[in-house]
């Protein structure tokens, strides 16, 4: 399994002949961090809920445009907002991917929408906006930092799953200083505890 990431939650995955894309929102969009014209084809789009971080209507039309073909799996509220735009999406998981209602954390002054968990062919899972959830997968990918949660809650939740490896994500908010500084200290702790983590910069490919 490949994977790269593409700023805060947006990751690229190759695994069993197929590539996937999760949460291609509105901070990879404006830096221009994910490529599209590199990529040679798409064969799954997946979406864990609608805050513009994760879901970018303007983004989705361009995915869209270039892969019409694209399989777009996510919640059932997301398939109704892509609907409106003509964009067809489904809510059902099948071979390759697993589909999970997970809840997203609760956020001061405003509504939590729906939020689903992906786990790709059992070996990857994406919370989205989540830390209460539970999964085998061995590679988990983590959102460390958000104005709903910790980095503190965000360890506390790995030390519980023991994952092989973690990809963190949901870090945007986080100045590159702070986030270097941070995924330094991530990876030594972790390295205590027999869990892998793997800081990816922007773009970074490795095998997983």
């Amino acid at each position: 399994m490949r994977t790269s990431k593409h700023i805060h939650s947006c990751l690229v995955v190759e695994e069993a002949g197929k590539r996937f894309l999760l949460d291609p929102g509105q901070y990879t969009h404006e830096a221009k961090a994910l490529d599209l014209e590199s990529l040679d084809n798409l064969d799954y789009l997946l979406i864990t809920h609608e805050h513009p971080d994760h879901l970018y209507t303007p983004f989705v039309k361009e995915i869209v445009a270039k892969f019409p073909q694209v399989k777009i799996m996510t919640n059932s509220s997301i398939v109704e907002i892509l609907g409106k735009e003509g964009i067809k999406a489904g809510a059902e998981g099948d071979e390759l991917v697993k589909i999970e209602e997970v809840p997203h954390e609760k956020i001061f002054g405003v509504e939590v929408p729906k939020n689903v968990m992906f786990t790709i062919s059992g070996k990857l899972a994406d919370p989205g906006d989540s830390h209460h959830f539970k999964t085998s997968a061995p590679v988990v990918a983590l959102p460390v930092q958000a104005p709903w949660g910790s980095t503190t809650a965000a360890v506390e939740l790995a030390q519980s799953l023991k994952p092989e490896v973690i990809i963190p994500i949901h870090d945007w908010h986080w100045h590159d200083a702070a986030r270097e500084w941070m995924y330094q200290r991530l990876e030594k702790y972790f390295d205590s505890l027999g869990i892998k983590f793997l800081g990816l910069e922007t773009g970074q490919e490795v095998e997983v």
